[in-house]
């Protein structure tokens, strides 16, 4: 009597458990199969299309993004049957999406290397009817671009390229949580359990009543800087190693589950702007008054020795520097910097990629990111776009060329056109596309005319990514890129207004013939 009475009550309170759960997970799944609020494509029957949904996207992060773009402005749409088409997806982080020339819309400059690679592609009438679908987003890291090419793969790409490794450290939600917390959500586990939470509508319905009851979003986009100082890395962090194992995993494993649908697989090694000074430097030990005393004093005689020329004097310094602490990453970027001026770039190479490793703020990707792509190329068989060491051959200094980027990792606008060409060179090469070995490529101001790229716009927009961008605040705690973003500022400002200026020249003498 006494046990079914027990078993009652046990059925009693599983139905008021279990009632509600079912209720919910029923509710969540019609809402979901009417609005397709979070699957990464909309359907658009009566244009038959399917376009990138920036709301899926925007899930990834914690903070609130209302007036960011994540994901590309262009290479946004699929025709809803693929039909004979050849289908090319771009999986990445920001330098994919094209920041920062097209992740704002009212820019209306659509750079970034899937663009131009698809008006290359375009520009041989040889090739089959191609689609580009852009699916990179800023701050996506290798875990990120995993779970987004699982939920694209059903589109039936016949080939994706992956441009993944700058943001292995912090990826989508950097800048809200600690590192400590960051480090949980290298755990692929953890990290898609609360993206599940997020993709529902009882946590949106949450977050709107929350965010309407205070009047702000759910968590604040903190200050880079401030955030900056409190989240270094130290070089002999155990997590450095966690990451690169996460990495290696998240990127074997998408290559096996392209493998096994029958989709052909880009590997890009990604590009690290070396002649950028680190982020931040750090102490391996804490100095005596006296030796920081020296420290300084040294510093300001080799800064002053660099300005005035005097290079192996300047060198002899930062030597002395590097016997008080080999640790510090500037040490390694000034040493590089000073055997650049005095062109011997072999050696001005590996002081500035020691310089990037050693930066405790590890917003470019480490070296080791780049040999793991050559690995695993090697290992699973897949194509690989060696575009580290193509832009390293662009400057003939064994370092990637400067003048094609912008910062620490993103292309200028030329700068993301020869990436593109060299990845349409690096599909044709190897066969991806039948009977096609060769191509011709047109261009840069030809692919500019077809995809409207102007250089009055992309000039306004490296002037406003000097004043507005997170390296701004940067630079209010580090010279060394103060000064850089003030060069590029007035070097854009300059241009912009010579364009300009011949713009309303040639204005004027239209309206006088008229």
């Amino acid at each position: 009597m006494k046990s079914n009475v027990l078993y009652k009550r046990i059925l009693f309170y599983l139905i008021v458990i279990a009632l509600p759960v079912v209720i919910w997970l029923a509710g969540e799944y019609v809402a979901n199969s009417i609005t397709h609020r979070f699957e990464p494509l909309r359907v658009d029957r009566k244009k038959n299309l399917l376009y990138l949904n920036q709301d899926y996207f925007n899930d990834f992060f914690l903070y609130d993004i209302e007036y960011a773009f994540n994901t590309s402005a262009s290479n946004r749409v699929l025709r809803l049957k693929k039909g004979n088409r050849f289908r090319i997806f771009c999986f990445g982080g920001s330098t994919t999406a094209g920041y920062p020339y097209n992740t704002l819309p009212e820019y209306n400059c659509p750079a970034s290397f899937p663009n131009y690679l698809r008006a290359i592609l375009q520009y041989n009438r040889n090739l089959p009817d191609i689609e580009v679908l852009n699916a990179g987003s800023n701050a996506f890291n290798s875990l990120s671009v995993l779970k987004v090419f699982d939920d694209l793969k059903k589109y039936d790409p016949d080939v994706i390229i992956v441009y993944s490794g700058h943001n292995e450290y912090f990826g989508p939600n950097e800048f809200v949580l600690s590192k400590q917390a960051n480090r949980l959500f290298t755990k692929k586990f953890l990290n898609n359990t609360l993206l599940k939470l997020r993709q529902t509508y009882l946590y949106q319905g949450l977050r709107w009543i929350i965010k309407k009851v205070r009047q702000k979003g759910l968590l604040e986009y903190k200050n880079y800087a401030e955030w900056s100082m409190q989240n270094t890395i130290a070089v002999d962090d155990p997590y450095h190693a966690v990451v690169q194992e996460n990495y290696q995993k998240n990127i074997t494993e998408l290559i096996r589950l392209a493998n096994k649908n029958g989709i052909k697989v880009v590997l890009c090694t990604p590009i690290t702007n070396l002649t950028f000074p680190p982020f931040v430097s750090q102490f391996s030990h804490q100095l005596s008054v006296e030796t920081k005393a020296r420290w300084d004093t040294l510093r300001n005689q080799a800064s002053l020795l660099f300005d005035q020329k005097k290079y192996p004097e300047a060198l002899d310094c930062w030597r002395q520097l590097y016997d008080i602490d080999s640790s510090y990453a500037d040490v390694h970027y000034y040493t590089g910097m000073n055997y650049t001026m005095l062109s011997d770039y072999e050696i001005a190479n590996l002081a500035l990629a020691r310089a990037a490793d050693l930066d405790v703020l590890p917003f470019r990707a480490k070296s080791y990111i780049p040999a793991i792509c050559r690995e695993i190329a090697r290992k699973e068989n897949v194509i690989l776009a060696d575009t580290d060491r193509f832009f390293r051959q662009l400057s003939g200094k064994y370092y990637p060329e400067p003048s094609l980027l912008l910062d620490h990792v993103h292309p200028t606008e030329p700068g993301y056109f020869y990436l593109a060409l060299f990845l349409a060179r690096t599909l044709a090469e190897n066969g991806l596309f039948p009977g096609v070995r060769k191509l011709q490529y047109p261009p840069l101001e030809k692919t500019r005319e077809v995809l409207n790229i102007y250089d009055f716009v992309a000039y306004k927009v490296e002037y406003d990514f000097t004043k507005q961008s997170y390296l701004a605040q940067f630079s209010e705690f580090n010279p060394a890129i103060k000064n850089i973003l003030t060069t590029l500022r007035e070097q854009s400002a300059q241009k912009a207004k010579e364009i300009g200026q011949k713009l309303m020249k040639e204005q004027k003498e239209q309206e006088e013939n008229k």
